[in-house]
């Protein structure tokens, strides 16, 4: 498999990180802006050139994109995301969470219906300017939660073009909704995976804390466990939430699974 990261806080501490990957892989940078993005990336990307880094957008107001995100932030977003065309296939991650601030989910919810033509919208023009989408998304444990998922704006259909990244993060699944729950999820996600084989990749996690601030983190075995699962789901490529958690033990799981070129 690829071994790829998520890095929401790309300090100078967490970025030293990928002095650990010695393998070629995706590094998403969350920036709430491209402009900020490219700051970062030129910092790293002569050090680290088997590295491929990823914007990851962060909206100010909602901070991930859904339905309930204001239409004036996305129209901002993709305006910037669709400015030119790239040379390089350039990878974009559309994290698709319901807002941190959840008042939204009333203040907003009649935004749902023109979002969704406006995410759409992007997601169909994205392949005219070599934008390669990737979509973070809640793992599910039946198809009618995805359905549920793709009425609120925070999923999409694969008549879109885009890779599907269920973040199956057992640490956080666990802790809050118990082991039953995750084998459901896992048992789903499996089968889903094998349908759409070259559209699905998984986050697993975590490494490190988040937004949130308390999510609980792997140990070294349940780290093999979850990496051990998604080789045997089938997919080409994983992203560790996150490359600031890395360390010895981690890294020493790793080898075992990162595809080397």
């Amino acid at each position: 498999m690829r071994i790829n990261f998520f890095e929401e806080y790309p300090t100078e501490e967490n970025m030293a990180k990928l002095d650990f990957v010695d393998w070629p892989a995706i590094v998403f940078i969350a920036a709430s802006s491209l402009r900020e993005f490219e700051i970062i990336r030129e910092k790293y990307r002569n050090k680290y050139r088997h590295i491929t880094f990823g914007w990851w957008p962060i909206i100010l107001s909602s901070y991930w994109i859904s339905g309930f995100t204001y239409p004036a932030d996305l129209d901002r977003l993709f305006t910037e995301l669709t400015f030119k065309r790239y040379i390089k296939e350039f990878p974009i991650l559309i994290d698709f969470e319901l807002p941190i601030k959840n008042y939204f989910l009333l203040k907003n919810i009649l935004y749902i219906i023109g979002n969704k033509k406006r995410i759409s919208k992007f997601f169909t023009e994205a392949p005219q300017y070599n934008l390669k989408v990737y979509t973070a998304e809640y793992p599910v444990l039946t198809p009618l939660l995805r359905r549920f998922f793709l009425l609120l704006g925070i999923s999409i259909s694969f008549s879109f073009p885009h890779t599907k990244l269920p973040m199956c993060y057992s640490s956080i699944i666990k802790k809050y909704f118990g082991e039953w729950i995750w084998e459901r999820i896992k048992k789903f996600e499996r089968q889903f995976a094998r349908l759409h084989i070259d559209r699905i990749g998984f986050g697993i996690g975590t490494t490190a804390t988040g937004s949130i601030g308390n999510e609980p983190i792997l140990t070294p075995q349940e780290f093999t466990s979850d990496l051990a699962w998604a080789k045997e789901c089938g997919v080409k490529e994983v992203f560790i939430f996150r490359l600031g958690g890395l360390n010895e033990s981690y890294v020493s799981v790793l080898e075992k699974f990162a595809e080397k070129e």
